[in-house]
């Protein structure tokens, strides 16, 4: 193999003079030229990643107030109805505080209901969710589907962690880029008590629809 020959000729003022083989030359040029294509795919992965971390909840929570129709879970379907109907976005998309709020502080009023929706949450995970992303035909892309499949191992994770989902969102290895990327909820042990007491709040505000609306179905229930 031929020695790539490189000699420094001068060096001033922070700047160096070198005479180099063409050889070694292009070698240099080239792999300059990669860094920052490297650097570019890590941050266009780092972002996909914070995206898709984004879709896991919204995704999963859809499919179980489908499932929870199937399966003729009266109670948890209208409590997933209540919660849905009440968000004033048009689009009305799941988001995780939805998903917080279900695993939040339990509600006296609406305990029972609040209590097998978390149960019925567990049953779903371990039973039916991957069934859900493989027959799902809205995804044509099967490393999509494989990421959701590998996803529910992080939602059963967290129903056996003190405050589930409160920090779903902190992906380790990407919680640097996250600070500036993501723009959900994202719930702290230095915001918690305020988080738990907005929850009660709107509880005690939105009871008395809750209990109407559930009154109004008790014949179907």
């Amino acid at each position: 193999m031929q020695q790539q020959y490189f000699q420094i000729l001068k060096k001033n003022n922070g700047r160096v003079i070198v005479e180099l083989d063409e050889q070694l030359l292009e070698t240099i040029i080239n792999n300059y030229q990669l860094i920052p294509q490297i650097k570019n795919s890590s941050l266009s992965t780092q972002i996909f990643e914070s995206k898709f971390q984004r879709r896991i909840v919204p995704f999963f929570l859809n499919q179980f107030m489908h499932w929870s129709k199937q399966m003729n879970y009266k109670q948890v379907e209208c409590y997933l109805k209540v919660i849905h109907n009440r968000k004033t976005s048009k689009q009305q998309k799941w988001e995780l505080g939805d998903l917080q709020k279900i695993f939040g502080p339990i509600n006296s009023r609406t305990k029972c209901i609040q209590t097998e929706t978390q149960q019925r949450w567990k049953e779903f995970l371990y039973s039916q969710a991957e069934i859900a992303v493989v027959n799902n035909t809205k995804i044509k892309d099967q490393l999509v589907k494989r990421k959701y499949i590998d996803a529910i191992n992080q939602l059963k994770k967290e129903l056996y962690k003190k405050l589930p989902y409160r920090k779903f969102l902190s992906i380790p290895n990407y919680q640097n880029n996250e600070q500036n990327i993501n723009t959900d909820i994202y719930i702290n042990e230095n915001n918690l008590t305020q988080f738990e007491d907005l929850i009660e709040y709107s509880n005690q505000q939105q009871d008395r629809p809750f209990i109407s609306y559930m009154k109004d179905n008790q014949e179907s229930i």
